[in-house]
């Protein structure tokens, strides 16, 4: 058996029998390799195998807030067909909290309606346009550090600032963590059997 070398996208080079020069043929796609032989003959697939599709997270009652586990499959549907339109809502409400003066009764009334995900894009949507990421705040950022630490002489530690940099003064950054731990986490469409806590603000002083 004569061998041949084959080249993907490359150059085949093969002996010509009396012939002693060298064929050569380019090879533009190589779809399948045959490996053959006397007793059997084996193909193997040069194509990809496609990958495996990440696992999905099931939805069982077990996941489900205390109140909704107890929802019959109807209603279980109807919540799902919510999900779009809520969170539609929680995206109107970040793009609100974006204007430079937010008025906060308004601003309270939409917390149950967003997530701490959607109040975080909130905080840096905010910075990215030079204002507080507080959303109660009207200030701007002005002299933002370039820098990802601070070093700290009275207390001889090193600290983190990128959060820190969102914010006009410590004071709206500790206003601004003590509203977030408030926020709930649970989906969006389950929040109208879930208890709303009232929802708190950190005083500041002027």
């Amino acid at each position: 058996m004569t061998d041949i070398l084959m080249i993907d996208d490359g150059e085949v080079s093969a002996p010509c029998g009396d012939c002693s020069a060298a064929l050569v043929a380019k090879l533009t796609w190589i779809k399948m390799l045959s490996v053959c032989s006397m007793e059997s003959c084996e193909v193997t697939s040069l194509k990809p195998k496609s990958r495996p599709k990440s696992p999905t997270a099931k939805l069982t009652r077990k996941n489900l807030p205390k109140r909704a586990q107890n929802y019959s499959k109807e209603q279980l549907l109807q919540a799902l067909r919510k999900k779009k339109d809520c969170t539609a809502k929680a995206q109107s409400i970040v793009e609100r909290c974006l204007e430079k003066e937010v008025e906060e009764s308004t601003f309270l009334a939409s917390l149950q309606d967003i997530n701490q995900c959607h109040y975080q894009d909130i905080v840096e949507e905010r910075a990215i346009i030079s204002l507080c990421g507080y959303p109660l705040c009207s200030q701007e950022l002005k002299d933002v550090p370039k820098q990802q630490f601070h070093i700290s002489m009275h207390s001889n530690k090193v600290y983190d600032i990128t959060e820190r940099k969102n914010f006009c003064s410590n004071q709206c950054f500790r206003a601004s963590n003590y509203l977030k731990l408030q926020l709930l986490t649970s989906p969006l469409w389950l929040r109208d059997v879930e208890d709303i806590p009232e929802f708190k603000l950190l005083k500041i002083e002027q």
